[in-house]
């Protein structure tokens, strides 16, 4: 199961009601129910590519589709259980973002209500590029997490390691 179709299934179990993948070009083996979302910002070059740049075209979507907050999810964390999407979401009920936390936040794991778009967005347009920079005005809550979920995929043997925990490996 490619990692991206892994990212889909956990939020779609976690009841995720509009799913969009960012950046990079549209993909065909995509179901057509997913929105592709370019990288790009108003009034910010695609070509400048960060998370951060990331996060704000998702929360560019989501406003202009009536949400009122987005889930991150980087594609290189399969390991996030629906548990953790659902209290990363229930806790924007009396908080601008939540993170994903063990031994340390972990920002590809996170939702964001998108009334603070304004607020990340006047970081970025300064220089900023690092989300935990960028949202650190607004509360922010820490949902601890099992240190498996913020395993991140970013080699072979990581790959490897995780197919065979999740019972995908050949």
């Amino acid at each position: 199961m490619p990692l991206l179709a892994r990212i889909f299934t956990i939020l779609r179990s976690a009841d995720v009601e509009s799913l969009a993948y960012v950046g990079g070009l549209p993909r065909s083996d995509i179901p057509p129910d997913i929105v592709h979302v370019a990288d790009e910002v108003a009034g910010h070059p695609g070509d400048d590519r960060s998370s951060l740049l990331g996060v704000l075209a998702a929360m560019t979507h989501a406003r202009a589709n009536g949400h009122d907050s987005i889930v991150v999810l980087g594609c290189d964390v399969p390991m996030v259980e629906t548990g953790t999407i659902r209290a990363l979401t229930s806790t924007l009920e009396s908080v601008d973002a939540s993170v994903a936390h063990h031994d340390g936040d972990h920002w590809s794991i996170m939702a964001v209500r998108t009334i603070a778009y304004e607020a990340i967005e006047s970081h970025y347009a300064r220089g900023e590029r690092a989300i935990h920079r960028a949202v650190s005005q607004l509360s922010v809550a820490r949902v601890p997490v099992s240190a498996s979920e913020c395993v991140n995929v970013n080699d072979v043997a990581t790959l490897h390691a995780v197919s065979v925990l999740l019972g995908t490996a050949d």
